[in-house]
């Protein structure tokens, strides 16, 4: 990815989402990469499998969400995914990966129904 795609990447997403949510997702970002140095190797595997996880049922991922997956915690990624699925079945859904980053945020979790 050059320079020219992370600068257009932040400012989409700056634009949608505000500044202010970037300055978040940025702090997060830092604070992941430090977290993530200093862990032991057997943590980053399983960081990255949850990045495989959210791909393999058809996310599109680029350098901010992913960022945002790796600094969450996998059991909170996992329920957001879940949120979506859920939303799905009614077709509500019309931005599968602006739902996954709301429910990450807001650390929803899906409904349970019998």
């Amino acid at each position: 990815m050059t320079l020219i795609n992370y600068i257009q990447t932040a400012k989409d997403f700056a634009d949608s989402y505000g500044v202010d949510r970037l300055d978040r997702l940025m702090t997060l970002a830092q604070a992941s990469e430090n977290s993530l140095i200093t862990q032991p190797s057997g943590m980053n595997g399983n960081r990255g499998d949850i990045l495989q996880e959210v791909e393999a049922v058809g996310f599109q991922l680029n350098a901010w969400l992913k960022n945002l997956i790796l600094s969450t915690p996998i059991e909170v990624v996992r329920n957001a995914m879940a949120v979506v699925e859920e939303n799905e079945r009614w077709r509500i859904v019309k931005n599968r990966e602006g739902l996954l980053v709301e429910a990450i945020r807001n650390q929803w979790k899906p409904n349970i129904s019998a």
